[in-house]
């Protein structure tokens, strides 16, 4: 797993990108106090997860964010993250089950194969381009 830090807050997390590699366990992908929680599982036959169901509550934060995650699944994809002050921090190529994860700072995927496949994963409500994101070329 490779986190990517912030050079202007050094301590701030905006970035992971984890490449799968250890069979039969959980990996807590994303740290617990971010609103996206992203985790690895590679289980075997009959590790079953029981009936379960998520409730509501109150959260604590007054504010939140729009967080993202990228999962290839075919294909080739370029991620460059961008650090809070929108300028490049660093840039990696995603192979199918490399997952790249934005907790913030920005981020841009240039395709680089025909019929690539990824999921894309967010915290909701997103609540579309004009009052959830913005684009760094626009700035």
């Amino acid at each position: 797993m490779k986190k990517i830090y912030s050079k202007i807050n050094k301590k701030k997390l905006l970035h992971i990108i984890f490449r799968p590699t250890k069979k039969n366990q959980r990996i807590n992908i994303s740290p617990e106090n971010e609103f996206m929680q992203v985790c690895y599982l590679s289980v075997n036959k009959d590790n079953n997860f029981p009936s379960h169901k998520h409730f509501w509550k109150k959260n604590k934060q007054k504010k939140r964010i729009v967080q993202e995650s990228w999962l290839v699944i075919e294909g080739l994809v370029k991620v460059t993250f961008f650090d809070i002050n929108d300028k490049v921090l660093t840039s990696a190529t995603l192979k199918p089950g490399d997952l790249s994860v934005t907790f913030e700072g920005g981020h841009k995927i240039d395709i680089l194969k025909n019929n690539t496949l990824i999921y894309e994963h967010k915290n909701g409500p997103y609540e579309g381009q004009k009052k959830d994101l913005v684009y760094l070329d626009k700035i």
